[in-house]
């Protein structure tokens, strides 16, 4: 089958997509929680740690041009150690799918639709997922473009909308219990979004010219322009909500229900709840195309198209077995996921960094 491939600009998309989807709705409630005022630094703290990781990516695949991020395990550390890494890794991935379904079911049963069976959203959404996986990458990658400036769009109109009602004061103090919630912040945000930029370096190879300048400085514009998101909608919810924006699950989406204009313009949380789903619609798809990417590279399967159904089907029951409660899942997503994030994705690629680093000069030795 075909190698697809994609352009800069479409890489730099999807990794936008992968990076915000329902971050920038889910993330500012639980890092407030967590790091008071200073949740914004939390956010600078952990985007600087996900621009070094994607530098360390993009080292790796400046080093093999030619081969996937699987390939590049099996050149550097063998066949069995890869075998290990990307079973690890899949752990995660099959994890942040189920965990973006059921994010989405809560919000919908929490917020629009709460007497609407959240199996309903779970078929839909993964029966659209499928579907998008089965056109390939390419397809995703136009389709996904339109969506990101769609959602661009409305989060750009809500934070317009809400600036008469911003009160600088509630930023103040920054640091009213000293630094350290602001590190437990971090750790928040550099397992959910930032550490998971690991499973995109699957995705980056796709790319019709890995080498190229550009494509480095478009995926680190993409990563600054998410930071900013997350640090706008973030002080944004402090400066309307002020003491109560930790009781407040999905702020953006509530921010959006205090915007009134008169008679004209009102009720408009709707297109942000619209939002939300198509961001976490991409974000389900390219960690769903990331796995059977994997799974398909380990098995040595010609057309990785073969696995989107299956694997929708597993993550569909996944989503439906897998919270007992609500509070429990939300204790994973809080506080395992950055330590799950870190076992099997971050040390793993340090690993392969640095075996890929000391084995470079033998490489060039015969050159």
């Amino acid at each position: 089958m075909k190698q697809e491939s994609i352009g800069v600009l479409q890489t730099a998309v999807l990794l936008f997509a992968f990076l915000s989807g329902s971050a920038i709705i889910v993330i500012p409630a639980p890092i407030i929680a967590y790091a008071s005022n200073a949740a914004w630094l939390s956010i600078l703290l952990s985007m600087t740690f996900g621009l070094a990781l994607l530098a360390i990516i993009l080292y790796l695949l400046r080093l093999y041009p030619s081969l996937s991020f699987i390939g590049i395990c099996r050149a550097t550390i063998g066949k069995w150690p890869t075998v290990i890494v990307a079973c690890l890794m899949l752990t995660m991935a099959f994890h942040m799918a189920t965990g973006i379904i059921i994010d989405v079911v809560a919000f919908m049963n929490s917020m629009m639709l709460p007497e609407t069976p959240g199996y309903i959203f779970m078929c839909l959404m993964l029966v659209l997922s499928a579907l998008l996986l089965r056109t390939g990458i390419e397809s995703m990658a136009r389709m996904f473009s339109i969506l990101t400036v769609v959602v661009l769009f409305f989060w750009l109109v809500v934070i317009v909308l809400l600036f008469p009602s911003y009160h600088p004061e509630f930023l103040l103090p920054i640091f009213p219990d000293g630094i350290r919630p602001m590190i437990l912040g971090g750790y928040l945000t550099s397992g959910f979004p930032y550490g998971e930029i690991v499973l995109f370096a699957v995705i980056i190879p796709f790319t019709r010219n890995v080498l190229a300048k550009p494509l480095s400085k478009a995926l680190v514009i993409v990563m600054l322009l998410n930071g900013v998101m997350l640090i706008i909608t973030t002080l944004g919810t402090i400066m309307i909500l002020g003491p109560i924006s930790t009781e407040k699950k999905y702020s953006l989406f509530v921010l959006a229900q205090t915007i009134e204009i008169g008679d004209m313009l009102e009720r408009i949380e709707a297109i942000i709840g619209m939002s939300m789903i198509a961001g976490s619609l991409m974000k389900a798809t390219i960690t769903l195309f990331a796995i059977q990417t994997i799974m398909a590279e380990l098995f040595g399967l010609q057309d990785h198209r073969l696995l989107s159904n299956p694997l929708c089907l597993l993550v569909q029951i996944m989503s439906l077995s897998m919270p007992t409660t609500m509070k429990e899942w939300e204790n994973l997503v809080l506080v395992i996921h950055p330590l799950w994030v870190g076992a099997v994705y971050i040390l793993p690629v340090l690993f392969i960094v640095t075996v890929a680093y000391f084995k470079r000069p033998a490489r060039a030795a015969p050159a």
